[in-house]
């Protein structure tokens, strides 16, 4: 279908740039309303059928390994027209290789998150409260005497960097380096990550990070520690050890996002309570050393933020849904920012509310192929917007924050912020 035939809408649901100067959610919401399983062209070269109502996008997620496949044409939108004719390396290959774990289908898939699950379960997350706690304080007071900072960069972005590179054992001279390849590859089409063409940008990104994380777990299989990237050398599938293409893009797949998420999150979430709810952002300082509160604050930030704004599968038999016939091979884009807004299930959804107690929002996907680091972003939330509110309750906006050019994470790159100067918090 030609550019010019293509409705405005359609092209922008498709546009990173679209989503760096504008909100999609105008858009999605008259597709909930008019037209909630709607087929959509696009400037792909493919159409795709766009899901915006929770109930659809839940049943999608639900029905993972029997009606869609996350690995067939891979778990998002591609950045660009090389879909079609993937080479060996590029992201579309590597998903359809099955070469990590949010592209993988059925069995395997299950097999490998069972053998990679335990850093994330409860007595692994609670032995990491006190570091992630340090972490953040030590963030914070790196910025308490300069009286403003970006927000995005120096507080949001570090804190997930340095948690998952101590998760994973990355020195951490290394960090900036993979931050760097970690922003090529979540937003390729921003002129301030672009190195290239979209595509090359994106390879280079993915590239960077699967060469470094391979490296570093092949040395880890000959000598372990006790970090994520020993488990993944040591980690077997069918009593094989993984081979070098799963060890790398599943190294990749924890740094991405166990950075993206989180930071998305916690930049649109702060920038919400100070900026248009301060109301909300008083009664949270009050409230700031009750657990359950800032738990709830934690998931509100999700919800709000959406930092993952879709998932693709592809349907790989004919179903109904929403009054609509998929027909097997179609491309199904979950819009979890459409749902986790869907008047139908979340009262007052425009409203962002820290104390929300019924929030089952979708931020984090849901059924077999739910964020396996959901409660290690959560705590990371909850844990840094406690130490915000402690020791910089007067934190206020500094101009408006800048969106990234992206499709699949709708986060804040820049967020300048301003504070009273203090001396920095005794740990």
């Amino acid at each position: 279908m030609e550019a010019a035939s293509i409705e405005l809408d359609e092209l922008n649901l498709t546009d990173p740039a679209f989503f760096a100067r504008a909100d999609p959610d105008d858009i999605l919401r008259r597709l909930r309303r008019d037209d909630p399983v709607h087929w959509t062209a696009s400037k792909l070269g493919r159409p795709y059928w766009s899901v915006t109502k929770y109930e659809h996008v839940k049943h999608v997620y639900a029905n993972d390994y029997t009606q869609f496949s996350s690995q067939r044409w891979g778990p998002a939108l591609p950045v660009g027209m090389d879909w079609a004719n993937p080479v060996p390396g590029d992201m579309m290959s590597l998903f359809q290789a099955g070469a990590q774990l949010a592209a993988m289908d059925n069995e395997p898939h299950a097999n490998l998150r069972r053998a990679l699950s335990r850093r994330f379960l409860r007595p692994s997350l609670l032995a990491l409260e006190e570091t992630i706690r340090r972490l953040a304080q030590e963030i914070v007071n790196d910025v308490l005497p300069r009286g403003e900072c970006d927000f995005a960069q120096d507080i949001a972005g570090r804190l997930p960097i340095a948690l998952i590179s101590h998760i994973m054992d990355i020195p951490r001279q290394d960090w900036d380096r993979l931050a760097r390849y970690a922003y090529m590859n979540a937003a390729p089409a921003d002129p301030e990550f672009r190195d290239g063409t979209v595509e090359e940008t994106a390879f280079k990104g993915v590239f960077g990070l699967t060469e470094y994380c391979t490296k570093l777990a092949l040395e880890r299989r000959k000598n372990p520690g006790d970090d994520l990237l020993s488990d993944l050398g040591a980690a077997k599938l069918d009593g094989e050890y993984l081979s070098d293409l799963l060890l790398g893009f599943n190294g990749l797949a924890f740094f991405s996002a166990g950075h993206e998420t989180t930071r998305n999150a916690l930049c649109g979430g702060v920038a919400q309570l100070i900026g248009q709810d301060k109301d909300e952002w008083q009664r949270l300082i009050e409230k700031r050393n009750d657990t359950a509160v800032m738990h709830a604050a934690a998931d509100e930030c999700v919800r709000w933020s959406s930092p993952l704004t879709h998932n693709m599968r592809t349907a790989t038999c004919d179903v109904e849904l929403g009054g609509k016939q998929i027909r097997e091979g179609d491309w199904v884009v979950t819009w979890n920012c459409s749902a986790n807004r869907d008047e139908d299930v979340f009262e007052a959804p425009y409203t962002f509310d820290a104390g929300r107690a019924n929030n089952p929002h979708l931020g984090f996907a849901y059924g077999p192929h739910t964020c396996l680091g959901a409660n290690l972003a959560r705590m990371e939330m909850r844990i840094m917007l406690s130490v915000l509110l402690e020791s910089v309750p007067d934190l206020e906006l500094d101009g408006e924050p800048e969106i990234a050019a992206s499709l699949i994470f709708r986060g804040i790159k820049r967020m300048k912020v301003r504070f009273e100067p203090r001396a920095p918090v005794l740990q």
